[in-house]
Formats: C-alpha cells, sequence, structure tokens
C-alpha cells in the first residue's frame, strides 16, 4: 500500500472529526468529553477539560452565551444539551486549581490594554508564554463589563480573585493612568480590548484582520468586538486567546497566520446518524442532564458491521494497522487475520458519507500479501479447492439449447450444490419457456479467487468463461446467483445478464405455493448495487400473493450472511455473529433468494425458505448441507443435466462410510470432506499403513495437497464408522 493511498483512505474516514458542538465553540472546548465527566458527576475532571482551553473558567463558564449548545444535533430529539447550564454546575461544584506553570522568561513586554474579559484572557495567556505583562485598567479592580452584572450572575468576589490569580502568574499593573495609545510604547507590543467601555476612545486604530487581530498599527493587536451588533463573551475570550497567540507569533518573528486553520475554522465533517436516537427531554439534575450528550461521533459503519465492531477500532485506524503490517512487521499473522475476516459486503461504504470501503481496502491487501507470500494457505484454500471442484469436469461444463442457444443459464455452483433437485426442476420449466432455446451452463463464477485476492486464479476463471460464453456467440445469461451477478457486473461487464427473477417475471412464474405467514425477507449483500434484482423478487412475491416483511437492515443496506468474503472460513465464530444479529431483526421465518444465504442463515437453525421453495416446494424441511454434500450434490446435477464426464471414477468413490450427525457436525466445523475420507482409508487400506488400538479402532493418515489427515474409525462389514477426524498442514511420516 503506497502512502497516497493511505492518505486518501484516512482522509475519508471522519470518526476522528471533532463534534459539532466543539467546532462551534470559538474556544474549542471538548465539551463532548466535559458532558462525558459531568454525566459521571467527576466534577473535578470536568473542571480540567474546561480549563484546558478556557483560560478563565470561573468567569466564562457562569457567563458563556454558548454557541455550542445551538450547534448541539440532539437539539432534534428532545432539546439541545444545555451546555451553559452544566458549565456553571461544574464551577459551583469545584474549587480552581493551582495557577499553571509559566514558561521561562522570554524577556519581553507586552502592554495589554483594558480589564474586559479580552485583555484578561490575553493578559493570562501571554504570562503562561512567559512574556512580561502590563494590564492598563481603570478602577480598583479588572473587569469593564463584568464589573457590571449581577451578583447571582456573576459574584465580583470572582473578579478578585482573577486579578489575584493573574498577578501570581506575574501579570501587573500598568502605570499610565489614563489609559492611552503613548501607553503602548510601554513594552514591544501591545493588545487593545474594545470589551472594556473605558476604552471606547481608542476604538478608532484601524482596520484589523479578522484571524490574527493584527491591526494597521505595527506591533499593535486588537480584539474584543461586537458580534452581530452584541457583546459575546466566549467570543471575547477568544479574541484574547487568539491575540497572544498572535503577539507571541509576532514577537517571535513567526508567521502570524501558518498552521492555525484548525484553531479558527468552524467546520467539521462529521456526521452522527440519529436513527434509534430516543427523544430525550432536558433534565434538571446536571448529571442527567449531561447523559442527555450523544457522545457525537460517526462509526456508523461500527456499529452496523459485526467485524468492524469486533475488533473494536473504526476505518482510519485499519487502514493505518493495515499499513504498519505492510510497511512494519511485514505481513504480521494476527493482523492478516483482520485483513481476511472482512466480509467485503460493501456495507460500510454504503453507509460512509465519504464512500470509504473497507472491502476495497481488505481485497487490496490480500492481493498484496498473495503478491509478496505472506498470505498463509490455511485463509483460503478450502474455498479455492471447493472452486476448483465447481469448475472441475466432473461438476461443471455447458450444454447449449435444443434447437439454438439465445440464453444460457448460470444456476451457480452453490443453487446447484444446495438445491440440485429444485435447480433441475427449473431447468425444466425455462426450457419449455424458452422452446428449447435455452443453454445451461455449470460452474463456479471466480468469485472465492477474488474474495481470496488470489487475480492469478480469477483470471483462469475469467478467461474460460469467456471464452465458453464466445463458443457459443455470447449470449445473454440468466444468473441465479447475485455473487456471480456482482462478478459478472464488476469484472466482465462486457457480457450481458439477468436475474433468473427479472426473466421470471416477464416469462411467467411456475405455479406458485405460497405460505401462510409472512416472511421476513432477506437481501443478498450482493445485490447491493442490484436494484432491478431486489425489485423483481419483491414484485414475485406481490404476484404470488406470498406475504413478507421488510428488515430494518434492507437493499442497499442489507446485511451480510457470513459467506461474503469467505468470512465464515476464516472466522467461523464472527460469521456466526453476524448471523445472530440478522435473524434478531425478526422473529419471523426468513425468505431469501441467494443459495449460500439461505445455507448460512440456516445453519443457525432457524426456518428459512429460498424463494425457489415457493414454486418448487421440498420434500422435507430444509437443513444446511454442508461443503461434502454440496461438492457430491454437483456431479450428480452435472450427470442428470450435462451427462458423465470422460474422467473415471477416483478408486476410493465406493468406500462406504457411516457418519453421525455429531462426527459430521465436527467435519463439517474442521473443513474435513467425504472425499478426504475416501481417500485416506483407501491408502490405508491398501498400504495396511495405520495403527490399531487395543479396542479395536484403527487410526490412519494421508496427505493430500497441503494437509495431512488423521482419520479414526471402526470397521462394521463392509463400511466404515467413522469416529473423528482432524488434519493439521505438516508433513507426518507413519514409521511401520
Amino acid at each position: 500500500m503506497e502512502q497516497n493511498m493511505l492518505r486518501d483512505l484516512e482522509h475519508r474516514c471522519i470518526q476522528e472529526e471533532p463534534p459539532y458542538c466543539q467546532t462551534a465553540c470559538p474556544l474549542k472546548v471538548d465539551a463532548r468529553a466535559f458532558c462525558a465527566a459531568m454525566a459521571q458527576e467527576r466534577f473535578d475532571e470536568a473542571r480540567k477539560i474546561l480549563a484546558k482551553t478556557m483560560s478563565l473558567p470561573d468567569i466564562l463558564g457562569r457567563i458563556c452565551d454558548h454557541p455550542c449548545q445551538s450547534a448541539c444535533i440532539r437539539a432534534e430529539t428532545g432539546g439541545a444539551v444545555e451546555l451553559g447550564r452544566l458549565e456553571r454546575a461544574c464551577l459551583e461544584r469545584t474549587s480552581p486549581a493551582a495557577p499553571p506553570l509559566r514558561l521561562p522568561a522570554k524577556g519581553k513586554t507586552v502592554t495589554v490594554l483594558g480589564g474586559g474579559l479580552s485583555s484578561l484572557v490575553c493578559a493570562c495567556e501571554l504570562a503562561k508564554k512567559g512574556y512580561r505583562v502590563l494590564l492598563g485598567f481603570t478602577g480598583t479592580l479588572p473587569g469593564g463589563r463584568l464589573l457590571s452584572l449581577p451578583e447571582e450572575t456573576l459574584p465580583q468576589n470572582i473578579l478578585a480573585e482573577t486579578w489575584a490569580f493573574l498577578q501570581k502568574l506575574g501579570v501587573t499593573r500598568s502605570s499610565e493612568e489614563p489609559l492611552s495609545l503613548p501607553a503602548l510604547r510601554e513594552g514591544e507590543a501591545a493588545y487593545l480590548g474594545m470589551d472594556d467601555p473605558a476604552l471606547a476612545h481608542l476604538s478608532t486604530v484601524g482596520a484589523v484582520d479578522s484571524a490574527t487581530y493584527e491591526t494597521t498599527i505595527e506591533g499593535l493587536f486588537a480584539g474584543g468586538f461586537l458580534r452581530n451588533g452584541s457583546s459575546s463573551p466566549v467570543w471575547e475570550a477568544a479574541d484574547g486567546k487568539r491575540a497572544a497567540n498572535s503577539l507571541d507569533r509576532f514577537l517571535q518573528g513567526a508567521s502570524l497566520s501558518s498552521g492555525r486553520e484548525k484553531e479558527i475554522s468552524n467546520a467539521t465533517r462529521l456526521h452522527t446518524p440519529l436513527r434509534d436516537v430516543a427523544s430525550i427531554p432536558p433534565r434538571n439534575d446536571s448529571a442527567e442532564e449531561a447523559q442527555r450528550c450523544l457522545q457525537c461521533e460517526c462509526r456508523h459503519c461500527v456499529r452496523e458491521c459485526v467485524f468492524l465492531e469486533t475488533y473494536k477500532r473504526y476505518p482510519r485506524a485499519y487502514a493505518r494497522e493495515i499499513y504498519n503490517n505492510f510497511a512494519v512487521v511485514q505481513g504480521y499473522h494476527q493482523a492478516n487475520r483482520m485483513i481476511n475476516s472482512c466480509a467485503l459486503c460493501g456495507l460500510c461504504e454504503t453507509l460512509c458519507p465519504n464512500d470509504f470501503s473497507m472491502a476495497d481496502l481488505c481485497r487490496a491487501a490480500r492481493e498484496e500479501l498473495v503478491e509478496r507470500g505472506l498470505m498463509p494457505p490455511s485463509a483460503h484454500e478450502f474455498a479455492l479447492l471447493d472452486m476448483d471442484h465447481a469448475n472441475g469436469p466432473r461438476a461443471a461444463g455447458f450444454r447449449p439449447g435444443r434447437t439454438a442457444t439465445k440464453a444460457l443459464f448460470f444456476p451457480g455452483c452453490q443453487l446447484a450444490g444446495t438445491m440440485p433437485e429444485q435447480t433441475e426442476a427449473l431447468v425444466s420449466f425455462l426450457d419449455e419457456r424458452f422452446s428449447g432455446t435455452l443453454g445451461v451452463l455449470l460452474g463456479c463464477c471466480g468469485a472465492p479467487a477474488w474474495w481470496a485476492g488470489r487475480r492469478d486464479m480469477l483470471q483462469k476463471v475469467l478467461d474460460t468463461l469467456r471464452e465458453t460464453l464466445k463458443s457459443l456467440g455470447n449470449p445473454p445469461l440468466i444468473l441465479a446467483c447475485s455473487s456471480c451477478g456482482d462478478v459478472f457486473r464488476r469484472l466482465l461487464p462486457e457480457t450481458s445478464f439477468l436475474s433468473l427473477w427479472e426473466v421470471l417475471r416477464e416469462k411467467g412464474l411456475p405455479p406458485g405455493h405460497p405460505l401462510p405467514n409472512p416472511l421476513a425477507l432477506h437481501d443478498p449483500c450482493t445485490t447491493r448495487s442490484l436494484p432491478a434484482w431486489r425489485n423483481a423478487v419483491r414484485d414475485i412475491l406481490r404476484a404470488l400473493g406470498q406475504p413478507f416483511e421488510e428488515l430494518s437492515m434492507t437493499g442497499e443496506t442489507t446485511r451480510c450472511c457470513g459467506y461474503g468474503g469467505l468470512q465464515s472460513l476464516v472466522d467461523p465464530d464472527l460469521a456466526k455473529k453476524g448471523v445472530r444479529r440478522r435473524l434478531e431483526e425478526s422473529d419471523k421465518d426468513f425468505l431469501a433468494y441467494c443459495a449460500m444465504c439461505r445455507e448460512s442463515l440456516s445453519d443457525s437453525g432457524k426456518p428459512v425458505a429460498h424463494l425457489l421453495d415457493l414454486f418448487f416446494p421440498p420434500e422435507a424441511p430444509y437443513e444446511a448441507v454442508g461443503f461434502s454434500a454440496r461438492q457430491t450434490n454437483r456431479e450428480q446435477l452435472r450427470r442428470r443435466l450435462l451427462g458423465t464426464c470422460d474422467l473415471p471414477p477416483d478408486p476410493w468413490e465406493d468406500v462406504d462410510l457411516i457418519v453421525s450427525p455429531d462426527v459430521r457436525r465436527c467435519l463439517e466445523e474442521r473443513h474435513i470432506l467425504d472425499s478426504d475420507l475416501r481417500r485416506t482409508l483407501w491408502e490405508a487400506s491398501n498400504s495396511a499403513r495405520l495403527l490399531v488400538s487395543p479396542e479395536g479402532r484403527m487410526l490412519a493418515t494421508s496427505r493430500i495437497g497441503n494437509v495431512t489427515f488423521w482419520v479414526e474409525y471402526r470397521t462394521e462389514g463392509a463400511s466404515f464408522r467413522i469416529v473423528n477426524a482432524w488434519s493439521h498442514r505438516m508433513t507426518v511420516e507413519v514409521l511401520s
């Protein structure tokens, strides 16, 4: 991954953007963190958060005009969080902290004219930076307009304490009286606080730069002006703080404007979805009121995706981690697991206002791991071998139409594997509708290779498909699997295809057998960009009279079943977590129209019908088929639809297995196929290389490809009862 790509990805993710309240505040007070502390009644911590950006919290916290409150998006669901009231409550419960440490003296003097809030803040900030500050004000106490505020709003002792606080920081009073421009000559630079009515006679200081507060008079800065014709305490404080920053830069000979964008900007790209946010009105209790804060952040994708949620980060952090994986640790195994666990379903991209795609990121990372030789074969090998089987001569092939080939039905490897009888019935129905001009193509579209980052294997599959279609005159494809549709749309764009459901809607439906109860309709994640596909399914259900309900995450925002991106093979627990979340969206039985969605969702035990069940009802309730049965079904369907292949049968095909349901589930979880068991037992029987326990159980082993299989069994007549089986990737030598 190049750094430019990393930068682009990081910029797309807005999780680290400041919240709306903080952006609206000219002082950039972290109101989100402040509310979090107040909500837990950690008042001292809350005060520290205020003081971090608010120079004189005991004054401003009591009189702040809180523009942050106007920006609070809680206003749409019960009313804005009353941040001004929370600030005052915090100050009434806490005591001022000790004066902060000063930086070493810089040997320069700044004159700050005015006793208003902007001048007090400016003096405070400059003193902390190590400048000698002379504060010029009239009367006995600084405060300007603050001196006239009611006691209940701002107790006068606060102003006295503030003056004492500034004096502890080293601020001294200017000897100039009355205040005048010549007083500026006391130091190397000066600030003019126009929020002090006593300085009204000095208002003609010339133009003032709104970003740097520099006037047209060399070394003179000014702030504390009215905003929209009114005084604003928080802006007066911000003027003083920003002007102090400018004065520091001026006296050090630095640029007055460089690198101050975040200090001045009031923009944020943050997007906080309010879906599912309950409306709660303001509370009198300060902690309860603070608890109404939404703690604004994006994390929309994280909340809706079990993969992102499980790894407890957000896309920007993932991008950085993946970059470091390549640049620093060179394919750290744990990081590879994260990269390989994404379902590549595209939900994050749909939800993200900036189209951040974890699918593109993880798929590109997988391809790079493969190219560098860092991808462990255990990650995807089983799926790739299954794809090879689906495209092998025993399961794949094509049959042209009887009279011509005007369309080619491509059921896909998973429909053929999980529902062979219904696939055969469907072929027969379509054949009639197309009057003998329908061809049939069996095989896999190459999606597993694409998901695994194996561009070489994917290209081989695509080239074969392209040549096959060319040899048939490039007829349009009728696709039953939306994953195939996604692959053809992206990788074979020259191919013309329609979904099976669009064709059935156009050509007429088989006799229907709708179910009496409403079903929860699950869209495959690969239809996210195929609206015609989804619409056709809904039209069919209405025509059929099948009641159904939409799930909360449907259509473009549908959730993945866990099979996408090979997630269920890399991290089966994560995939199961996603299935549970999906099924929790409705207490009704589900309806799917993707074979693998049906297979994944059914594995939880919940009834899940396939759309084809409503036309070709199965003889028995559907149960997840499993890997071995899917391969067997594909081969049998191939023989029924296309005839036998030219290959001779494997010598171990007749090995008869007895497998209990518990052992079968274990075999499925360990990705051990019946063909692996048969070959291992056949080799053991023919070589006598096996171990026999005193109880009569036998243990055989064989190495097939990269995997060493161990099979524990008993013989029952001519059959083999499987007791246990496991596998691992190492070479084992058995001594006889």
